[in-house]
């Protein structure tokens, strides 16, 4: 069982990174990181080393599928450290969707920031503008798809201990 859940999760992550890749290739904007969303919810679902490794596969994900990043390896790091913060989050009940959104969007401004300061040490201009409108954009996404992905995991943790 726990093989499923990880496949699960793994093709929850690439699904994720490629919906985001063809929503931006047809012009859509701002994109919400659908990947960041995920990595929050198991995060806050599982605790910060649980978030600091799905951090790091699902920032390699995004690092590997292209446009891909600049040095290889950027997103996986940004994306673990978001989780790992993320997941400090943690606590036992029921998450009100105030908390869920102020923690996406924290870990949004960890992964938008790693991205802002790798576009500056190359000298590629910087909308701060667009930063700024997707990470909220990703923190409302947040608010509303992570209590359903804790939901979907609560659910299989159900079935697997009774």
């Amino acid at each position: 069982m726990r093989v499923v859940a990880l496949t699960g999760r793994g093709a929850a992550l690439v699904v994720a990174v490629l919906l985001g890749v063809g929503l931006g290739a047809r012009h859509v904007a701002p994109v919400p990181d659908l990947v960041l969303v995920l990595v929050v919810a198991w995060s806050l679902f599982r605790g910060p080393a649980a978030g600091a490794v799905a951090g790091l596969a699902g920032g390699w994900v995004v690092d590997l599928v292209p446009p891909g990043a600049q040095p290889l390896g950027t997103h996986a790091l940004a994306y673990a450290l978001a989780g790992l913060l993320a997941g400090r989050a943690r606590h036992e009940g029921p998450v009100a969707a105030a908390r869920v959104a102020v923690v996406t969007l924290g870990a949004a401004a960890v992964v938008e920031g790693v991205d802002v300061v790798r576009a500056l040490a190359v000298s590629a201009p910087v909308d701060l503008g667009a930063v700024g409108v997707r990470a909220l954009f990703t923190a409302t996404v947040g608010a509303l798809v992570v209590p359903l992905v804790v939901r979907a995991e609560r659910a299989v943790v159900r079935r697997r201990f009774g």
